[in-house]
């Protein structure tokens, strides 16, 4: 099989989609060995910032010298981003060798194998096969039912932010997506957890202290930041002082401290993690399309934004950095997301909008889109047929103080990104 192949049957047009349910990955993990069983597993689940947090984690680890395998989607230029191994994408040869071989394996099955559960087969194989020493695995969807959760005896789990995503696979409610992703906590496993609503928390906690998983969360109260600027962020957090965070945004402090909490808990059973290694990893770290300041005269911002809880943070971060600055937001949605009470939110912050079609079969036309803005506001709206089109609007309104933001879905800003001639991370 070659690259391109490959490529086509990982992004599901061989493939089935998605299938939520464990006992067809547990029959193909099985087959291959197990190699989950073998391997020290960080397993990170949430609504929003669990990339935040795998990055955090994997860049103080890697600092320490540790060999990680960090398992994340989707991915922003290539497939191979989503498997990597100190920062290194997964090499296209052994992709393709390791897809040939779960392939086999996947059919003989009786039912074969969704595309994602493929992909985490690979990287479990990978990971292993490298002898990483940590394999830090973030959920594709929900927790309970995800292919990831085939990983019955990790090391570590840690759980962010819950807010409503994908309400038709996960529920309807707080608790009842918290409960969803409640399903990566695993017997006398301790639960890091992300300080946040009661709704949540409760659902949460519920589950830990039925089996015996420790949780531990970090103290919002204990928490002094020092410094906030577009060149990054200093705070103080129980031993903590002058802690450097690269990311930025206010959110991006909560989701340091819980990796913070988790690399003390990793410390406790043992492992060696200087405070030099989190200190260089975390003012290190890097993460694209999260709040991403990718050029500057004027400021581009890149954010990932895609649902309800993602708008209310990045709308708070630009009103935040960019108080005083005329906005110019670059932007499409899903029709089938709830982008009433997103277009809400929004309006008031941009001065002027341009809207695009996001490359989905879901998405709403640019033009629907500016004409339902248009009736909420009477700030200047365009549409545009391709993204290139927008983004030179985009600068060619815009003064040196202003800031032009793309926001979305990942594909989306990273689609930008890549338009925008920023380099691979």
């Amino acid at each position: 099989m070659d690259y391109e192949t490959a490529m086509i049957k990982l992004r599901g047009e061989v493939c089935s989609g998605i299938k939520l349910g464990l006992q067809n990955i547990k029959t193909l993990m099985e087959k291959l060995g197990n190699p989950q069983d073998k391997l020290k597993i960080i397993h990170i689940a949430g609504t929003n910032g669990k990339g935040s947090c795998t990055s955090f984690v994997n860049s103080a680890l890697v600092s320490q010298g540790y060999k990680v395998g960090m398992f994340t989607s989707p991915s922003i230029y290539n497939f191979e981003e989503r498997i990597r191994i100190n920062n290194k994408n997964i090499p296209e040869d052994k992709l393709i060798d390791l897809m040939n071989e779960v392939r086999e394996v996947a059919e003989t099955m009786e039912v074969f194998s969704a595309d994602f559960e493929l992909v985490t087969a690979i990287a479990f194989l990978y990971f292993y096969r490298e002898k990483c020493d940590f394999a830090i695995m973030e959920v594709g969807l929900g927790g309970r039912l995800d292919a990831t959760n085939v990983a019955q005896n990790p090391l570590i789990t840690l759980i962010t932010s819950i807010s409503l995503d994908h309400q038709q696979f996960l529920g309807n409610t707080i608790p009842e997506i918290a409960l969803e992703k409640a399903g990566i906590i695993k017997e006398n496993v301790p639960l890091v957890l992300y300080s946040q609503s009661k709704e949540a928390m409760d659902s949460i906690i519920g589950v830990a202290n039925s089996k015996n998983s420790k949780v531990i969360l970090n103290d919002l109260e204990k928490i002094e930041l020092l410094e906030n600027t577009k060149n990054g962020q200093i705070i103080n957090y129980k031993d903590f002082k002058n802690l450097k965070i690269n990311l930025l945004g206010s959110h991006q402090i909560n989701n340091a401290t819980i990796s913070l909490e988790l690399l003390e808990q990793l410390r406790k059973m043992g492992f060696e993690i200087s405070n030099e290694s989190i200190y260089n990893g975390f003012s290190s770290v890097t993460w694209p399309c999260r709040f991403e300041l990718v050029s500057k005269n004027p400021d581009f911002i890149l954010d990932g934004a895609h649902n309800i809880d993602g708008i209310d943070k990045f709308i708070s971060n630009m009103n935040f950095y960019y108080k005083d600055n005329k906005k110019i937001g670059i932007f499409g949605v899903l029709a089938d997301k709830d982008y009433n009470e997103m277009l809400a939110k929004i309006v008031p912050c941009f001065d002027v909008f341009l809207t695009v079609r996001p490359d989905s079969d879901r998405a709403m036309e640019s033009k629907e889109l500016k004409e339902r803005i248009e009736k909420l506001t009477e700030k200047k709206v365009y549409s545009f047929e391709n993204y290139q089109d927008a983004i030179n609007k985009a600068i060619e309104i815009s003064k040196e103080d202003d800031v032009i933001s793309a926001f979305g879905s990942l594909y989306f800003v990273g689609e930008v990104r890549n338009l925008l001639g920023v380099s691979d991370y």
